[in-house]
C-alpha cells in the first residue's frame, strides 16, 4: 500500500501527485501489479503531496494514471481496491482455517535468540 507521506516520495516536505505516480509505477515494477495498492495515511501525515491533499483527489490521481498507455483499466481496478480486497479474502480464509484447526494467534514481539538485534538492553 503506497503512502503519500512526502517525506516518503521524496524525502523531503514536498512532492505532487506526479511524485506519487511516478513511486507507484516504480513499486509496480518492482513489485508487479498484483501486488500494489493506495494506502495514503491521510489519518496520520502532516504533509501530503501537492494535488492530493485528500480523497477527493484519487479520480485525478486514477484519471492520470489511465493516461498512460502501460496501465488498463484492470490495472487501475487493482491499484484501487482490488488487490486489498484479494488479500483481505486469504487472510479471512486462512483465519477461518486456523480457527477450525484449533491454531491460536501467536504474537512474538522480541527478537530470536540468535538475532543480532538489542534493542532494549542494555
Amino acid at each position: 500500500m503506497v503512502p503519500f507521506y512526502t517525506y516518503f516520495i521524496t524525502c523531503n516536505s514536498t512532492a505532487t501527485i506526479k511524485d506519487v505516480i511516478a513511486h507507484i509505477n516504480h513499486i509496480r515494477k518492482v513489485a508487479g501489479i498484483d501486488h500494489v495498492g493506495i494506502g495514503a495515511g491521510f489519518d496520520g501525515i502532516n504533509f501530503t503531496p501537492t494535488g492530493l491533499e485528500d480523497v477527493s483527489r484519487y479520480p485525478q490521481l486514477l484519471a492520470t494514471l489511465l493516461e498512460d498507455p502501460t496501465w488498463t483499466e484492470d490495472d487501475i481496478k487493482k491499484l484501487a481496491g482490488l488487490n486489498l480486497l484479494r488479500v483481505f479474502t486469504k487472510v479471512e480464509q486462512v483465519r477461518d482455517e486456523w480457527h477450525r484447526a484449533a491454531v491460536l494467534p501467536v504474537e512474538k514481539i522480541s527478537p530470536p535468540d540468535n538475532s543480532a538485534c538489542v534493542y532494549g538492553t542494555s
